[in-house]
């Protein structure tokens, strides 16, 4: 009995702390904090639910569970939940800490999945770490690390002036690592232009000299160049999207021009939640990169104009938290996190609409990808801890004297 007795009160303690920890968390916050967290539930619960109507048709023709595809991603999100209250709940001084230890990590499992039994590839890109019971993209977190390490590299370096070119060798050298074994070893062209996106948007509000700027595009230009020069899908992909109407007999096209047929079926209004045509095995990944045309076709333009509306809202209230933010380090980190995830929502939209050639990145949230739920979740997380201080800091009121 008395075992029994203390192993409730342990129990009652523990929902009590985490009471505690939730009430910290989200009572009392500001407006961008609670639109912040408003847009994750409904962008994570809508994506869960856009995941399981377009992977379910081919889950039960290759006898699998219907709802595996769904069950990895409401996984994903219970994972990236937590770390999304942890990090919110953290100061984001001792999250600053977490940098190099993150960045040490991914690239220790990112050297695992290059050259070890336990690397994975999917698609011609090994990116992927085959745990047994899960599978895991290292290259989500470096996405986080990148940000994370640059934001120190830029706050950090008082040895030089940012006009000097030496200022900006660290955090071109911690990309230049980072592209060598994700762009040319695992051939993931999507990830390394996202986060080519990021650094450049980082180092413009950083306060990249325009002089610098210069090397920074050529460089970018000849690192697109190196890549497209490997050769292989990736290639074919490109001079399709280039020349649509040349012949296509590998059928680089197919994703492309059944994307723009969902669209065309979905109309103004849509064919209805579930009602897709397209996911019976027309489009290929249709859960993955292209679930944003199942969006255009289940709930027509309307439903895909508000989601992009969303991300739009997303990107606006996310500015929004990083001009209030005073310290230099979680200004410059509030900004990467936003170039990341709303550069990479853009990216994967116009993708789909043929603005772009078909390049392999998820829509943030709503496409499948557990390891890239838990990333994103954990990124905007701190974030909310960047904001829940901005809020609890005390501020200075002008107050006028009566004459």
């Amino acid at each position: 009995m008395a075992k029994r007795t203390n192993g409730k009160e342990f129990l009652d303690r523990r929902m009590t702390d985490l009471r505690g920890v939730l009430n910290t968390v989200f009572r009392g916050q500001s407006a961008e904090f609670k639109s912040l967290w408003m847009l994750i539930i409904f962008l994570a619960l809508f994506g869960s639910l856009m995941v399981y109507s377009s992977s379910y048709v081919d889950s039960v023709k290759n006898n699998a569970n219907p709802f595996g595809e769904m069950r990895s991603q409401l996984l994903g999100m219970g994972a990236g939940a937590v770390a999304l209250v942890w990090c919110a709940y953290m100061k984001p001084q001792t999250a600053r800490k977490l940098g190099p230890i993150l960045a040490i990590g991914a690239l220790i499992a990112q050297l695992l999945v290059l050259f070890t039994f336990l690397g994975k590839s999917v698609n011609g890109n090994r990116n992927w770490l085959n745990l047994g019971i899960a599978t895991v993209q290292p290259s989500e977190f470096l996405k986080i690390a990148l940000i994370m390490m640059v934001a120190s590299f830029v706050v950090g370096r008082s040895a030089f002036d940012k006009e000097d070119w030496q200022f900006w060798i660290p955090p071109v050298a911690a990309f230049g690592t980072i592209f060598v074994f994700v762009g040319l070893m695992s051939k993931d062209m999507g990830t390394m232009i996202v986060m080519a996106i990021v650094l450049a948007g980082m180092f413009f509000v950083g306060g990249l000299p325009n002089r610098f700027l210069k090397w920074l595009l050529a460089g970018g230009a000849l690192g697109v160049l190196l890549m497209f020069s490997l050769g292989g899908s990736r290639r074919g992909r490109i001079m399709a999207w280039l020349f649509p109407n040349a012949p296509d007999p590998n059928q680089y096209n197919w994703q492309a021009e059944h994307g723009k047929w969902a669209f065309a079926a979905g109309g103004l209004f849509g064919a209805g939640p579930g009602n897709s045509k397209m996911k019976w095995s027309w489009i290929p990944e249709a859960q993955n990169d292209f679930i944003f045309a199942i969006i255009g076709e289940e709930y027509g333009l309307i439903g895909a104009l508000i989601v992009i509306a969303l991300f739009v809202y997303l990107g606006i209230t996310l500015f929004r938290i990083a001009k209030k933010t005073n310290d230099v380090y979680e200004q410059l980190f509030v900004y990467g996190v936003t170039f990341w995830i709303v550069g990479q929502a853009f990216i994967n939209i116009s993708v789909v609409l043929t603005m772009l050639p078909v390049l392999g990145v998820n829509l943030p949230m709503i496409s499948s990808g557990g390891t890239s739920m838990v990333a994103t979740l954990m990124a905007l997380g701190m974030v909310m801890g960047i904001e829940r201080n901005n809020h609890m800091a005390p501020r200075l009121r002008v107050v006028g004297s009566r004459r």
